[in-house]
């Protein structure tokens, strides 16, 4: 019985000091949302978690391990939302990775707003790495072309990866407007999902084209 005490005990512990530390990550998202990496300090994550400094390093370490917690642990799910779709249905599979994407980024989006500002001050999304978070968004939309090639539906003359980084282009340019406020969710999904769409449109079959054209059409 004493020692069923005890591990409940250490549960209890260990549950509350994971849940400190979540509290304190969101409090660091929500200052940079709000103002900004230049206002973001130790004291004032702690007197925003309403915890010690010392808390703050011993459960999350300095200013830069704290920012790269917020970055690694946010694009963890966002790739995880980015990529859950089904590539072998073209148009569908560009709306699976908007609509997955912006619906994780709705949940939060102070947090995830600054673990975006986050990253691009730490360098997280360096396009020369060929195995970082870039290099696999990029993967994801070679694997659309991949798929839209082999039904036919690109005619393959221009190079899957020329098509590829366009698609992602159209992904960062709208996100960098949302990241900043000046665009919501909502307009982020439409630019995103009509630049993609219209870059598959350089490359489609005449028939392909025009199922393209008609859902462009309908992102007004």
């Amino acid at each position: 019985m004493e020692k069923q005490s005890l591990a409940r005990g250490l549960e209890t512990r260990i549950a509350n000091k994971h849940k400190r530390r979540d509290h304190i990550v969101a409090c660091a998202g929500k200052i940079i949302a709000e103002d900004g990496l230049e206002a973001f300090t130790i004291a004032r994550l702690a007197g925003q978690a309403d915890v010690t400094i010392p808390t703050v390093h011993n459960l999350l370490g300095k200013r830069a391990d704290i920012l790269d917690t917020l970055v690694e642990e946010a694009m963890s799910e966002v790739m995880a939302a980015a990529t859950d779709f089904d590539p072998s249905d073209t148009i569908a599979a560009v709306e699976g990775f908007i609509d997955g994407l912006t619906h994780l980024l709705a949940t939060n989006e102070p947090l995830y707003r600054a673990a975006f500002i986050a990253g691009e001050w730490t360098n997280y999304f360096e396009h020369r790495s060929t195995t970082g978070i870039v290099a696999q968004a990029r993967n994801q939309a070679r694997l659309i072309c991949q798929n839209a090639v082999a039904q036919g539906k690109l005619e393959g003359r221009i190079d899957e990866e020329q098509i590829a980084t366009r698609l992602f282009s159209s992904q960062r340019l709208a996100r960098l407007d949302w990241m900043h406020g000046y665009i919501d969710l909502e307009t982020y999904r439409i630019q995103v999902l009509t630049g993609m769409l219209i870059t598959l449109c350089a490359d489609a079959t005449p028939d392909f084209k025009e199922e393209l054209f008609a859902k462009i059409n309908t992102l007004k």
